[in-house]
């Protein structure tokens, strides 16, 4: 089937045609009620109008003036050089048809993988992309088993790369599908890198003369970020160490070193690793954030802070900063700019819980360990508390006074005593009072 065949109608280079084509196929295919065969009517369209202006410039190019030719231009041997290079095109495109196009197409695309240069370049893939062969709906499932066949072997692209092969293969729509028919593991690596989740940077070779394999390089870059994730540093070192040997310039590798070495232990190392990751790429947050912690850790309070503030400026304004933030800020006794802080940023943080943001907040509300008077809310929750109490104070004398009231009520109205035996009503609430702040002293004290 062809997209033609999904519109009904043959190939044309008008546009009204295929227009009209494409409105009377919606009454098939409605997107309600058939979303799958409404998908591919609506790529049959968007690749209908790019093959008709293809179409016309064919013809455009093909088409001459029969006033060109006359008899006294004619040469015989102009028509057999003609024949001859008409006969070797034919010749050639046979032998092309021979072979199958998706082996046509998986050897573009190794050839692009294998030139690190253009590897690199989303442009190029949109370019190989965009092939007829990638708009053949009979070579549909093929396409897809012989990609994740090529992403075996070959899979070290830039997210942008990724990018372009998931919006050519629907890869994330998909995902439960290929989770199900696929290996589980090759298909989360996929998925995690076109959402980003294990981003590793190809910045740091654009523009350079890679003296090294670049491949081997990236293997291991790729297999000791994944040791990380399995938390076993011991193994994940010895890869780092052999790609830092190969090329040190590259943020992300200093980063995972950085990781790796405060998961062993080795504090300088990773303090330096981080220094050399802002040397390279001044704006990498995480190691930004990491320096942050690694300061507080070390009670270099003053740093930490200034870390957090220059990722502020940075736009990185997120839970993580403001913890370290604050629990600095409060071990310097700067507790006025923690609430200060605090008043600003709650209305964004509000709805989401962070443990060691909410720690820190449970330290600041804590009268016991730290003074209220610059908390936003201290009135607010006081009145809050006063009320709480109250209730609370209320519900208890109720429950300690209830039953003696009630058997004086009742002996008062039986025996019909005279008024004068109310007076001991008073002396009766005055004793469950003085219960009830006892009580309450044992327990809200």
């Amino acid at each position: 089937m062809t997209y033609w065949t999904v519109l009904g109608i043959d190939p044309t280079t008008d546009e009204s045609v295929i227009k009209k084509a494409y409105a009377s196929q919606l009454q098939v295919y409605h997107p309600e009620e058939d979303p799958e065969g409404y998908q591919r009517l609506r790529e049959a369209y968007e690749w209908a109008k790019k093959r008709a202006k293809a179409l016309e410039d064919e013809e455009a190019s093909c088409d001459m003036d029969e006033d060109e030719w006359s008899y006294d231009t004619y040469d015989p041997d102009d028509e057999i050089s003609v024949l001859r290079t008409s006969w070797q095109a034919g010749d050639s495109e046979s032998s092309q048809l021979k072979r199958h196009p998706a082996q046509v197409f998986f050897e573009q695309m190794e050839e692009l993988y294998d030139h690190f240069p253009r590897r690199i370049d989303p442009e190029q893939w949109k370019i190989l992309m965009a092939s007829d062969y990638m708009w053949d709906m009979d070579h549909q499932s093929e396409r897809l088993s012989g990609l994740l066949r090529f992403l075996e072997e070959h899979r070290h692209f830039p997210r942008k790369v990724w990018d372009v092969l998931n919006q050519s293969f629907y890869l994330l729509e998909q995902k439960e599908d290929l989770f199900e028919l696929y290996d589980e593991e090759e298909i989360a690596f996929i998925i995690g890198q076109i959402q980003g989740a294990a981003e590793l940077g190809y910045g740091c070779f654009e523009d350079r003369q890679l003296d090294f394999d670049i491949e081997h390089y990236l293997t291991l870059r790729q297999d000791a970020q994944t040791l990380l994730m399995e938390d076993n540093p011991v193994a994940a070192r010895d890869d780092l160490a052999e790609a830092h040997a190969m090329f040190q310039n590259d943020p992300d590798l200093q980063l995972l070193q950085a990781k790796c070495y405060l998961r062993l232990g080795q504090n300088s190392e990773a303090n330096f690793c981080l220094q050399q990751v802002l040397k390279l790429k001044p704006d990498e947050h995480e190691a930004r954030l990491l320096l942050a912690h690694f300061s507080y850790n070390e009670q270099r309070y003053d740093e930490a802070i200034v870390e957090c503030n220059l990722l502020e400026e940075q736009g990185v304004l997120n839970q993580d900063v403001m913890s370290i933030y604050g629990n600095s800020a409060i071990e310097l006794g700067r507790i006025e700019q923690v609430w200060k802080q605090y008043a600003e940023t709650e209305p964004i943080w509000q709805k989401f819980y962070h443990f060691q943001y909410n720690l820190m907040l449970l330290r600041m509300r804590n009268r016991h360990l730290l003074p209220q008077e610059h908390s936003p809310r201290h009135a607010e929750y006081k009145k809050r508390i006063r009320k709480s109490q109250m209730w609370n104070y209320g519900m208890l004398m109720f429950r300690l006074s209830w039953l003696y009231l009630f058997l004086f009520v009742l002996v008062y109205f039986i025996f019909r005593l005279p008024p004068l035996f109310l007076i001991l009503l008073p002396i009766i609430l005055c004793g469950t009072a003085w219960k009830t702040l006892r009580t309450a002293r044992m327990f809200f004290t």
